[in-house]
């Protein structure tokens, strides 16, 4: 299932990477992180869903269900409870 939506993923990217948009830079960032096999960050992830809600595949579906659908290549990060234990020490 991995494979499958990260190949997805890379398809879309290229096809946007073709239509020389400003955001080219970023673009390539995220194909060559899904490459190295890395997770996308959420800020990654927040500068292309509006590129991907687009594609007739997602079009009827939310933002949610979307995230859901790649959340496999999606990093999360861990929250930490706030203590004083660091300073402590």
């Amino acid at each position: 299932m991995y494979e499958y939506r990260k190949s997805q993923l890379l398809k879309y990217l290229q096809f946007y990477l073709s239509k020389k948009l400003r955001m080219e830079m970023i673009i390539r960032n995220i194909i060559d992180r899904l490459k190295k096999n890395k997770r996308l960050t959420l800020n990654q992830w927040n500068s292309i869903i509006k590129f991907i809600e687009r594609e007739d595949y997602f079009v009827s579906m939310n933002r949610n269900q979307i995230f859901n659908h790649f959340d496999c290549l999606i990093e999360r990060k861990k929250d930490e409870p706030n203590t004083l234990c660091q300073f402590i020490q």
